[in-house]
């Protein structure tokens, strides 16, 4: 009997036969779209993830792309070759093979691991290139239970992506028609064009398609791009960062995007040590990657120019870092950017932490990743801290600029050997400086398997995390408890191969849990526990999930075009699932999740990624849609904004400012979650509500608590103010506190 894997390529030469043969001049179709796949929200400039993923159709969406490969001085070499990858690449219009297409596989150097500092997480290197022969087949070396990326070009082609394949598998690459990508950004004050902006596109599995700069008219052009959506995040030099672009693209298609930008504000200020002299040379910057950024003189000015932008939370978060020091954070409410802001920095000296890498038998290790990861909330401030450092000859290694308030764990990680972590001593907040001495990596282990429906079925592209740690984490604090908030360091991510294979390689000896679930149902997960010895191989493992059969529908606008982004979720109570999805190209999404003894659930859209998208789009949710498992022809039409204007007073007529208004379908229970809309009074005690256009809404006014008060409502405070049945586009409602 044929294997899977020769039936594929079976099928695909025989396609390419017939396409060569009998399709050629035929016109080409539109290339496939993606629908109602996973969206994993890059929460990067916050440092940590705030923003979670909320697409939950994983085991749905086709084989993605992967970042452009570029230059990294990460010091983690390649694996050693060990395995074949192979495949074939033809054409998406004719069928017929491509020969001499140039394939390239890259990888990313931390794979699995969530690292905070998105220059060190996406940090990739080549593992191996090669050219399809003539009957468009290509066979590559590449190492085995390794996560890797593929890229595939053809001339006149888009370029395809493959992105988490491993060694063994046998891939059809389908290079469609390009779509073509254009623009200009231009200044909004002048006309101005707008010279060396980096355009960076990804795909809607937040993966890089393209990268450029503006040229000298402010012009961009990417001619090779596959059809899809693409987000478009813009980093001008001097203007103010729009909110991201997204644009579908279809092949053989023209696509625009041109932009004006704002000029945006001036930041500046100094950044000092905690005696008040002055750091030269600290870095500030916007968000974790310091994607903007300037740095000090001598006196520790630093000026910032073409800060802020519509509708961008993440540009108020300023940053400051310096050698030697503990980074520091400011987050300004837009509400205190004026045209000329100041914003000083005091850094703390940082912790020092040293040590020497060996192997087993006492040997040096050169070229180990070591770094302190810590997340902690402290006077106020939430800080995730992540210091790296590369061991020399001589395998030692020091941390210098460690944060004082953060708790730390140690990271070390090299290819072949098992990544390990430990927890820093108790007293490390007592200390300037901590020696951890020698640290022993050992031959990596490898844990592999396979994910399945219950009757067999293998589920790819699905996701399979490996919870633990090496048996001595705590090895520098015995007798006490473990650092809280070790997701970064204690947490591996892989998907699943074509044929539902995941591969977990340089797994430290310790008790480890595989785990596979699916997102919103509670009951679809399993779980297997592995006891793994330093360099052990534990091969068989098998974890099993039943999917069930998704609901099925499309997301519009208005005017009934296709409503990309938005997030469609089941309603529920608070203790409810969340099960949601996100409309893909041509507005159409997939649930998973609901199961048949939920019967007949209500649905109902979040719409305020499309207005992220949409800046001027102006549009509120669907009316709610009820459906049952199976439904393929859901229908959510968005909703037109308008505007509820009134004001807050107490029993005396006096204004009432910083109360909370929200507002509720009127008759729908008043439950924070099931609020249309919340807005809070001005000075004047006046709020305004977008709100969509549902005829009539119940109105609910909370007195605002004293700034030290709990979250409750104080005792002998007014009770809440309530008014029912009001117009959604009435004007000057008043809502009064009788006590």
């Amino acid at each position: 009997m044929l294997s899977r894997n020769a039936l594929i390529v079976l099928a695909a030469a025989l396609l390419a036969a017939l396409g060569w043969f009998a399709l050629q001049g035929s016109e080409a179709p539109d290339g496939p779209l993606l629908s109602g796949g996973t969206s994993a929200t890059d929460a990067a400039d916050v440092g940590e993830p705030d923003l979670q993923e909320l697409g939950v159709d994983e085991a749905r969406v086709a084989a993605g792309g992967v970042p452009r490969p570029e230059a990294s001085d990460a010091p983690a070499a390649p694996a050693a070759h060990g395995g074949l990858l192979t495949g074939v690449v033809l054409s998406a219009t004719s069928g017929a093979p491509l020969a001499g297409a140039r394939v390239v596989v890259t990888r990313r150097v931390h794979s699995e691991f969530r690292i905070p500092d998105m220059n060190e997480r996406e940090a990739r290197e080549e593992v191996t290139e090669g050219t399809t022969d003539g009957t468009g087949r290509f066979e590559l070396p590449v190492p085995t239970a390794v996560p890797l990326d593929l890229e595939a070009r053809a001339a006149g082609h888009a370029l395809a992506r493959r992105s988490h394949v491993f060694a063994g598998e046998d891939l059809v690459l389908q290079l469609a028609e390009a779509a073509i990508l254009e623009g200009t950004l231009t200044r909004a004050t002048d006309g101005a064009p707008v010279e060396g902006a980096l355009i960076l596109g990804r795909d809607d599995r937040r993966l890089e398609l393209c990268r450029a700069r503006t040229g000298l008219a402010g012009e961009f052009l990417f001619e090779d791009l596959p059809p899809g959506l693409v987000t478009l995040q813009i980093t001008p030099k001097n203007a103010a960062v729009p909110p991201d672009q997204r644009v579908e693209l279809r092949s053989g298609v023209r696509t625009r995007v041109d932009l004006a930008l704002d000029p945006g504000v001036r930041i500046h200020g100094v950044v000092t040590d905690a005696s008040g002299s002055p750091i030269p040379g600290a870095e500030v910057g916007l968000g974790g990657s310091f994607k903007r950024s300037g740095t000090t003189n001598l006196e520790g000015e630093y000026e910032l120019v073409g800060v802020g932008g519509v509708r961008r939370r993440d540009l108020t978060d300023l940053r400051a870092r310096a050698e030697g020091y503990g980074g520091e954070r400011a987050k300004l409410p837009f509400s205190e950017l004026s045209a000329d802001t100041r914003v000083d920095f005091v850094l703390r000296a940082g912790r020092v932490a040293t040590g020497r890498v060996v192997d087993p038998e006492g040997a040096p290790l050169e070229g180990v990743y070591v770094a302190g990861s810590g997340t902690k909330k402290a006077e106020g401030v939430s800080r995730t801290d992540w210091v790296s450092a590369v061991t020399g000859a001589d395998g030692r290694f020091a941390l210098t600029s460690l944060h004082p308030l953060v708790d730390h764990q140690l990271f070390l990680k090299q290819d072949g050997r098992g990544t390990r972590v430990y927890d820093f001593p108790p007293d490390e907040a007592e200390r300037e400086r901590v020696d951890l001495g020698d640290l022993v990596l050992h031959p990596g282990g490898r844990i592999e398997g396979t994910l399945t429906t219950a009757s067999g079925v293998p589920i790819p592209e699905h996701s399979v995390k490996l919870r633990g740690s090496n048996g001595d984490l705590g090895r520098f604090r015995p007798d006490g408890e473990g650092i809280p908030n070790t997701w970064v360091t204690n947490v591996r991510e892989s998907r699943t191969d074509a044929d539902g294979r995941f591969h977990f390689d340089d797994v430290p000896g310790g008790t480890m849990k595989v785990t596979a679930a699916v997102r919103g149902q509670p009951s679809a997960n399993d779980e297997q526990t592995v006891e793994l010895a330093e360099g052990q191989r534990v091969d068989g493992v098998t974890l099993r999930l039943e999917l069930g059969i998704p609901i099925a529908g499309v997301v519009l606008t208005p005017d009934r075009s296709p409503a990309t982004g938005v997030f469609v979720q089941v309603a529920g109570g608070p203790d409810a699932p969340r099960i949601r999805a996100r409309s893909g190209a041509d507005g159409r999404f997939e649930l998973l999740g609901v199961t048949e003894a939920m019967g007949e659930v209500e649905l109902f859209t979040i719409v305020a990624s499309y207005n992220w998208y949409h800046p001027d789009a102006r549009l509120g949710a669907s009316p709610t849609a009820r459906a049952r498992v199976g439904d393929s022809d859901v229908e959510l039409v968005l909703q037109a904004l308008v505007s509820l204007t009134g004001r807050v007073e107490d029993s005396a007529g006096a204004p009432v400012a910083g109360a909370q208004v929200l507002a509720y379908r009127t008759g729908a229970p008043q439950l924070k979650d099931n609020a249309l809309m919340a807005a809070r009074t001005d000075e004047a005690g006046a709020f305004r509500l977008e709100l969509p256009e549902q005829g009539e809404v119940d109105l609910v006014a909370k007195f605002p608590n004293p700034p030290d008060a709990p979250a409750a409502t104080p005792e002998g405070a007014p009770d809440l103010a309530v008014l029912e049945f009001v117009a959604s586009d009435a004007e000057g409602v008043v809502l009064r506190f009788e006590r």
